[in-house]
């Protein structure tokens, strides 16, 4: 009977202690797995690299001087983050972030300005990318670049990347209002398509005009909203190719899309008041079948590639795609 007993109390010790054992073995394992994970997430909250520059991961300060950028830091919803971009000349449509720091202008940034205000990330423009260096002395410093060859892809992908510094929520997001705009191309796409109009792009500048091609400022036109170009063979530059009025009228384009780059910079715009009004360009298919279309001069030639820059030019021109 001894025997027995003894045995089972030692049955019953050696159950004890492997099941002490299993829980222990069990507790350590979760523990290893919170730990890990908790770590991951720290790792991911952290930093991001973006085009090789590594980046706070929800960054409390940016100073932007793309503005394409500040408004899909806005569309994001995200727009406090923002603490200074050049203010003066701002388009329209984003005079809610005037009450920002100004850090210069669009061509000439105030270094003392944006180093007071401490910044954990600043955007670079093209207009300001002889400064990057001066940047990077300051805060980490990334620069957006547009392909007028594959303007939209290059504007997505822009828009996608910097949504990531703000977390997988704000790509998500993103990805539905490039879903939404990528709807409404297709369609101003598909109407072009079937139409036979041919589009001139054109830049009123201090009372002068100047044309400009697929591959310039006006990709987004031509290459992502399908309008035809005309058979003219323009020298792409910035500000585009001078043209007389004899040249608008041999050309004879069916639609002309006008930027007022005067307009655009605050500047005396009196020079080219009357530059439309002229009867060689009245005398175009254009000027005939009301097809000069005046664009919304501040958001064309000062921002742009971001979400609700995009979806106001489409507003601008869909009704032209027909």
């Amino acid at each position: 009977m001894k025997t027995v007993l003894k045995r089972s109390g030692l049955a019953l010790l050696a159950f004890v202690a492997t099941f002490l054992l299993i829980a222990c073995s069990s507790q350590s394992s979760n523990t290893s797995s919170d730990s890990s994970s908790s770590t991951s997430k720290a790792s991911q909250a952290a930093e991001v690299s973006i085009k090789g520059v590594t980046v706070p991961v929800n960054p409390k300060k940016v100073v932007t001087f793309d503005l394409g950028v500040a408004d899909t830091i806005r569309a994001l919803g995200f727009e406090d983050s923002i603490v200074g971009l050049p203010t003066k000349n701002l388009p329209d449509y984003l005079s809610g972030l005037s009450d920002r720091k100004s850090v210069g202008s669009m061509k000439e940034p105030d270094l003392e300005a944006i180093d007071a205000l401490q910044p954990d990330l600043i955007i670079a423009s093209g207009r300001t990318a002889d400064y990057i260096e001066q940047f990077q002395k300051i805060a980490p410093t990334i620069l957006f670049e547009t392909d007028h060859a594959d303007y939209w892809n290059s504007v997505k992908s822009n828009i996608t990347t910097l949504a990531s510094i703000y977390g997988e929520d704000a790509v998500v997001d993103a990805k539905k209002q490039l879903a939404t705009l990528d709807s409404q191309i297709a369609d101003i796409a598909a109407a072009n398509k079937k139409s036979d109009k041919k589009a001139l792009a054109m830049i009123l500048n201090e009372g002068n005009m100047a044309i400009n091609g697929p591959k310039s400022r006006f990709a987004f036109l031509y290459s992502t909203l399908g309008f035809h170009p005309t058979d003219a063979k323009i020298e792409e530059s910035r500000h585009g190719q001078d043209i007389s009025f004899e040249g608008v009228r041999e050309i004879n384009p069916d639609l002309i899309f006008v930027l007022n780059r005067t307009l655009a910079i605050g500047g005396d715009t009196s020079r080219d008041k009357s530059l439309l009004e002229n009867e060689l360009v009245k005398g175009t298919n254009a000027g005939q079948n009301n097809g000069i279309v005046n664009l919304t001069s501040d958001l064309w030639y000062l921002s742009g590639g971001g979400l609700e820059s995009t979806q106001l030019m489409i507003d601008d021109v869909k009704d032209y795609a027909k």
